[in-house]
């Protein structure tokens, strides 16, 4: 096995052990590597907090196969969906725990039904700065 190979195994077995310990309940997960969250199955990830932009993702039908991490939120555009309203949208890094060769998608935005973190905004996640 190459030196690269390795590399991306190990890389691939620490996402892994990272999904492991958040996807299990499907929410939100604080650790030693951060604040991880997974996102909703079918959910549109867009270059701005809004609906208007086009989307430049879409989270398919696997559960828990994308999350993302270094979350922050905003008010933006109000959005109900399956019963449910907020005008949170949280940005981050998405990431592709299936096709690792996919992504990383850095500085994208879901709207806060869509992401996996109790209620909106989360305790856990402070507004972005900037």
């Amino acid at each position: 096995m190459s030196q690269r190979s390795t590399r991306l195994a190990a890389a691939g077995l620490a996402a892994g052990a990272a999904l492991t310990l958040f996807a299990a309940t499907g929410t939100a997960h604080a650790g030693a590597a951060g604040f991880y969250v997974s996102l909703q199955t079918n959910s549109n990830v867009r270059s701005a907090p809004g609906t208007q932009n086009v989307p430049l993702l879409n989270t398919g039908s696997t559960r828990d196969r994308y999350y993302m991490d270094g979350v922050c939120y905003v008010h933006g555009q109000p959005v109900t969906a399956g019963g449910y309203h907020t005008d949170v949208w949280y940005r981050g890094t998405v990431h592709d725990s299936v096709d690792l060769s996919k992504g990383p998608y850095r500085n994208v935005w879901a709207w806060g039904g869509n992401v996996n973190v109790g209620k909106d905004p989360a305790d856990s996640v402070g507004v972005c700065q900037n």
